[in-house]
């Protein structure tokens, strides 16, 4: 009987002291990533932050120490104009800097989004979207299956806003783009109102 309950206790003291040494490396681990958050914060957002180097191992922060003040001496003078030629032989004034391009499909799915919870509860008058969605039809970066989403996208928005003609012209539209869009019942259905 003493060995149970000196196996019970050995038992108890080993399932006891595995908590505490999980509990402790679990409070180690949640201090290390709280150390490491705050860290990349201060990197990254924090007084540090506008600290960004050039092709020639110049940082803007010694750029900005090195620009003269009215209480400035001449070496500080010289620093700034050697930092001057170093960023005329750096930025390339032929070079041509364009914007980037919207993303379609990013831009599809915010069309997307707003289309549908137009569709969920159609108002009387078309959202202001629809400009937009005509254009991104004709973007240079759209493929065929991208153009067919969306000309389904606008068929659904004529449709919930009772526009049986425009809806089946921009099913119709679609589904030559892509056969797989998914609207050949909806084109039947339209038929067949416009029938009738």
């Amino acid at each position: 009987m003493k060995k149970i309950i000196r196996f019970l206790v050995l038992l108890a003291v080993i399932v006891v002291g595995f908590y505490l040494l999980m509990t402790g490396l679990v409070i180690f681990a949640g201090l290390a990533a709280a150390v490491g958050l705050v860290w990349l914060y201060l990197r990254y957002f924090g007084k540090g932050s506008n600290v960004t180097y050039s092709s020639k191992g110049v940082t803007i922060d010694q750029v900005s120490a090195s620009v003269p003040t009215s209480g400035s001496t001449s070496e500080e003078a010289k620093e700034a104009d050697v930092v001057e030629e170093l960023r005329a032989e750096t930025v390339d004034p032929e070079v041509e800097v364009k914007p980037d391009t919207h993303d379609v499909y990013a831009l599809y799915n915010l069309y997307e989004i707003e289309a549908r919870a137009y569709c969920a509860s159609p108002g009387p008058k078309l959202p202001t979207i629809v400009d937009d969605i005509i254009a991104l039809t004709n973007h240079v970066d759209a493929d065929d299956q991208l153009r067919a989403k969306t000309y389904r996208l606008l068929g659904e928005l004529y449709e919930a806003n009772d526009n049986v003609v425009s809806a089946l012209d921009y099913y119709e539209t679609a589904l030559a783009l892509d056969a797989k869009v998914g609207v050949k019942r909806k084109i039947t259905k339209l038929q067949k109102m416009t029938e009738s």
